[in-house]
């Protein structure tokens, strides 16, 4: 059967379970009692613990399931400017998400840290993540590497996705927009038996764009099974298959130090060659067992597989890509084929103790990472005398004949990591410490296999501590601080091994609470420094540069009111990121790619009876558009939004979306000048929903 079908034949049960559920719920009654809980317990969170942000010694941005709604966000993408003191990074022609926390970008090839209930799951080439199920995303700023592991000091993100309720439910909701954009989604559940319950999400969507010639598309089925045969044992499977296709799209060329010099709409690849294909598989189980009242054990796995496979073109570097005319280009192919396999296993110990009059909220795990990726890369290019694939960038002509690619690397990328972690949250009255401490073993192994299977190995160890303070001063009050080392492997760029990337991180913040936790907010000051970063190479980006020191520091605060019907959040941050040392002398100083000094936005929205209208303004400052020192420079930019909601009645609502209300024209990111990707045009979007 092909996966077509399948999906339309979930999506169809889908649609008679919304019909049987409520009628299941009543015949079940209301009475019966269900072990199974719509939000995972603090094993998936990012902190590890049950204890409250607000006690926390750690930032945390949590936009939840409501906060996901009122923005009507579908992509991770779509939350990025309230997450504070995050900025979009290169974004790979549109095939992956990729940003920077507090100003660091982390791996080229994998972003920082995303984690799904607590496991990695960045490591390949996976599509965008999709809102659909996500219960909340969760962003760590700082360091995390004592607990979450792969230690970015900007922080860390993670996803807790959706899970099955203890109750009947089904909601399902079309929308259309702007370009002939069609999504459509369900999300049906509920138990089955007292012991037993069970989800299931699916998506499609066709996606049109203002880009010429740029249309995606995607079908995602995620079902979820919940266990609960006693008090004190829990089992959970969830598992969520995407296809994703789309056109392979870098943007517009910057000229004359000009980002917006060419008109936003023009597409510089060629519609021959199709989309990209990905198809991400993952899975993951967790048991959690209660030994005692005061210790808990869990086991769990994460597994994922995917492959990503298609032809593409773009503007070259370099001679080979602008001459000397200004308005005339030449072009690289390539194919690309990736196939990656990944697994993480992870045994955690918590427990609950009073020892010399101390509360001890300990957690003592080991984990183990293994990783496997075929990566073949084809390519054909000309010459700085002889470019080939030229197009008008002002009058482009497609359907030119398209030249064959030629092998231009194939590897295969081992990569394995083993830790041991232990971390003490220790209560003393109105005082919090936090201690911790991760060690990681590292190793990599990539095969050249166009050079007689030539293999290059990297390896390396170490222990990142971390430690931390909350000082409750009154029950709506704290205040922090926060210190942390991380420690990363440099993967290998085929040529040549690198020591490890290290880093530190401090901050200071404050939390409060207000009328009775309707007002809640957070501010901090911080710096980071990291040694021993990798830099792309200036003429071929697929070669890399070990450059000596990167640092970032500033502030960042939010403040989120949510009180009689009226909603608002807000966020704000300052970044001074920047280069300290390096083997180019005209690269120290310069700040870094895609990284603004200041940037903010804020959302609010107000019930009027049945109508609820929203809306929002984003700004994000002035940006460095490529890391090679150039001088490139991307504009800083201020958009607006508004969405109104309609309940037609309690299971039926109407909503409708405008983005960019002004119509501006702006830079979302950028690789370097040649591959610069503009934001959306004005857009609109209006979405039917129903709700059981």
């Amino acid at each position: 059967m092909k996966f077509s079908q399948r999906i339309a034949l979930a999506l169809s049960t889908s649609g008679m379970a919304l019909i049987a559920a409520p009628a299941a719920a009543q015949e079940d009654g209301a009475d019966d009692e269900i072990i199974v809980t719509a939000l995972r317990d603090a094993s998936a969170s990012i902190t590890g613990s049950d204890t409250s942000l607000q006690d926390y010694p750690q930032s945390v941005r949590v936009i939840d399931s409501e906060t996901l709604e009122r923005i009507g966000a579908d992509r991770l993408n779509d939350v990025i400017d309230l997450a504070g003191g995050v900025a979009r990074q290169n974004d790979f022609g549109g095939l992956w998400d990729k940003y920077s926390i507090r100003g660091f970008a982390g791996d080229e090839n994998t972003g920082p840290d995303i984690l799904i209930n607590r496991f990695g799951s960045n490591l390949g080439f996976n599509a965008p993540i999709d809102t659909a199920t996500v219960e909340r995303f969760e962003f760590l700023k700082g360091a995390a590497a004592a607990l979450s592991g792969r230690g970015e000091p900007g922080g860390s993100l993670n996803i807790v996705t959706k899970a099955p309720q203890d109750h009947a439910h089904a909601a399902a909701s079309a929308s259309y927009g702007s370009w002939d954009s069609l999504r459509l989604t369900g999300d049906v559940g509920g138990p089955l038996a007292d012991t037993l319950a069970v989800r299931l999400i699916g998506v499609l969507e066709d996606r049109e764009s203002f880009r010429d010639n740029v249309t995606s598309n995607r079908e995602l089925i995620a079902p979820s099974i919940a266990f609960t045969p006693s008090r004190d044992i829990r089992l959970l499977y969830q598992a969520e298959y995407m296809r994703n296709r789309s056109t392979f799209d870098r943007g517009i060329v910057g000229l004359d130090g000009d980002a917006l010099a060419m008109d936003v709409r023009t597409f510089l690849g060629e519609a021959g060659d199709g989309r990209i294909a990905q198809e991400i598989l993952w899975q993951q189980g967790s048991l959690f067992a209660a030994l005692s009242d005061s210790v808990a054990l869990e086991l769990g796995f994460s597994h994922r597989d995917g492959s990503l496979d298609g032809l593409s073109t773009m503007v070259d570097f370099g001679g080979r890509g602008v001459q000397a005319d200004g308005r005339t280009a030449g072009r690289q192919r390539r194919y690309t084929d990736y196939s990656w396999d990944d697994l993480s296993l992870r045994a955690e110990l918590t427990a609950e103790a009073q020892f010399l009059g101390l509360e001890h909220d300990l957690r003592i795990g080991v984990d183990r990472v293994r990783h496997g990726m075929d990566a073949e890369l084809q390519r054909v290019r000309g010459s700085s005398s002889d470019p080939i694939l030229l197009i008008d960038l002002f009058d482009p002509v497609y359907g030119q004949p398209l030249p064959d690619t030629l092998p231009f690397s194939n590897r295969a990328i081992s990569f394995r990591s083993e830790s041991v972690y232990a971390q003490d949250l220790i209560s003393l009255g109105d005082v919090t410490i936090l201690l911790g401490a991760r060690w990681n073993n590292f190793a990599e192994t990539v095969t050249d296999n166009l050079n007689g299977g030539a293999q290059l190995l990297t390896e390396d160890d170490g222990i990142t501590p971390r430690a931390a303070i909350t000082w409750a001063v009154s029950p709506s009050f704290s205040i922090y601080t926060s210190w942390g080392e991380s420690l990363r492997l440099n993967p290998s760029d085929g040529f040549n091994t690198f020591d490890a990337e290290e880093s530190d991180s401090a901050e200071v913040g404050m939390k409060y609470e207000l009328l009775d936790g309707a007002l809640r907010g957070q501010a901090a000051v911080f710096t980071m420094t990291k040694r021993n970063v990798l830099n792309p190479n200036a003429v071929d980006p697929f070669l890399k540069t070990q450059i000596g020191r990167q640092r970032s520091r500033g502030l960042e605060t939010e403040v989120t009111l949510d009180l009689d019907g009226f909603f608002v959040t807000a966020v704000y941050s300052y970044l001074d990121a920047t280069i300290r040392e390096d083997q180019a002398a005209d690269l120290v100083g310069t700040r870094l790619s895609n990284v603004p000094e200041h940037s903010g936005a804020i959302y609010a929205s107000k019930s009027l009876g049945p109508v609820t209208i929203g809306g929002g303004i984003s700004h994000v400052g002035e940006r460095v558009g490529d890391p090679f020192g150039t001088g490139y420079m991307l504009p800083g930019y201020t958009i607006a939004r508004a969405d109104a909601t309609w309940a037609v009645n309690e299971n039926f609502s109407l909503r409708a979306d405008v983005d960019n209300i002004f119509d501006k024209a702006y830079i979302a990111n950028s690789y370097a000048n040649v591959w610069t990707m503009p934001g959306a045009p004005r857009n609109f979007r209006v979405t039917l929903s129903g709700r059981y």
